[in-house]
C-alpha cells in the first residue's frame, strides 16, 4: 500500500516540476519556443513545395513566352513593303496619288529607312514615282521612275544595250551619267518574275554603285534604281540587292 501511495503521488509531483521548470523559463525564450513551432506547422512539406515551384515557374512562362515571341516577331520585321501606283502628274498631288487606285508595283526596303514623296515637278519632269532614303545617309535611297510610253517591242529604251537604256533614265539622277561614263564594272542579267521579264544591272564607279531592274507592262516602263555612295556599299550590299530583288510589277 505504501508503494502504491508513493507512486500514485509522484506523478503529480513530477507534472508540477515541468510546469514550474517552464514557468521559470524567460518570457522571450517562451516566445521564441512557440514560433519555432508555429513555423515548423507552418512549413510546406516538400511535395507541397515543389507544385508551388512548379506553378510559380509554370506563370513565368506564360509571361515571357508571348514577350519572347513578341521580340522574335519586331527581330523578322527587317524590311517593309512599298506599293507604288505609277500614277499620271495630273493626278499626282500627294502620296500614292489616288487612293483609289489599285497598286501598280511592289518592292522591300529595310525597315530603318523612310519614304519621301516626290513632288509633282519632280514626277511631271523625271518620271519619279516612289522613293525611299537612308536617314542616316540619304544619298543611300531607291526610288522608282515610270514612263507612260515604251515603244513596240522596248525598242524606245532598248533594254538590252545598258548605256543607252540608263541614257534614258539620266535626268532623274544627275549622277548616273558620271556613274555610267567613269564604270569600273558594269553586270547585267535577265530574270522572269510571274511571267515579266526584268533587266538587272550594277554599275560600279569610285563615287556611286547602282544597282537597276528595268522592266515593261501594258506599255509602260518601270524603272527601279537603289543607289550608294561606293564607300557605304559594303556594308549594305545585302539590303540593297533585297530591294531589287523584291521589286515587282502587279
Amino acid at each position: 500500500m505504501a508503494l502504491s501511495t508513493r507512486t500514485a503521488s509522484s506523478a503529480p509531483c513530477k507534472a508540477a516540476s515541468k510546469a514550474r521548470c517552464f514557468s521559470s523559463i524567460r518570457p522571450s525564450v517562451r516566445a521564441a519556443t512557440r514560433c519555432h513551432v508555429v513555423a515548423n506547422a507552418c512549413k510546406p512539406s516538400d511535395a507541397e513545395a515543389g507544385v508551388t515551384i512548379a506553378r510559380r515557374e509554370a506563370l513565368l512562362a506564360s509571361i515571357a513566352l508571348p514577350l519572347l515571341m513578341q521580340q522574335s516577331a519586331q527581330a523578322d520585321a527587317e524590311y517593309n513593303k512599298f506599293f507604288g501606283m505609277a500614277s499620271p502628274p495630273t493626278s499626282y498631288g500627294g502620296y500614292g496619288g489616288n487612293a483609289n487606285e489599285s497598286p501598280k508595283y511592289t518592292f522591300e526596303y529595310p525597315a530603318g529607312w523612310k519614304q519621301e514623296v516626290p513632288s509633282k515637278v519632280e514626277k511631271g519632269t523625271q518620271g519619279i514615282d516612289g522613293r525611299v532614303v537612308n536617314p542616316r545617309s540619304k544619298d543611300q535611297r531607291a526610288f522608282v521612275i515610270t514612263l507612260t510610253r515604251a515603244g513596240e517591242d522596248n525598242a524606245r529604251f532598248q533594254l538590252t544595250d545598258t548605256e543607252s537604256t540608263f541614257a534614258s533614265f539620266a535626268g532623274a539622277d544627275y549622277d548616273l551619267q558620271d556613274a555610267l561614263s567613269d564604270a569600273t564594272n558594269t553586270e547585267k542579267s535577265e530574270s522572269e518574275k510571274e511571267g515579266i521579264k526584268f533587266f538587272n544591272y550594277k554599275i560600279d564607279s569610285p563615287a556611286y554603285v547602282y544597282l537597276s531592274s528595268i522592266a515593261v507592262k501594258d506599255g509602260k516602263v518601270f524603272a527601279l534604281f537603289v543607289r550608294s555612295p561606293s564607300r557605304l556599299y559594303g556594308a549594305a550590299a545585302n539590303d540593297l540587292q533585297h530591294i531589287v530583288d523584291t521589286f515587282k510589277l502587279l
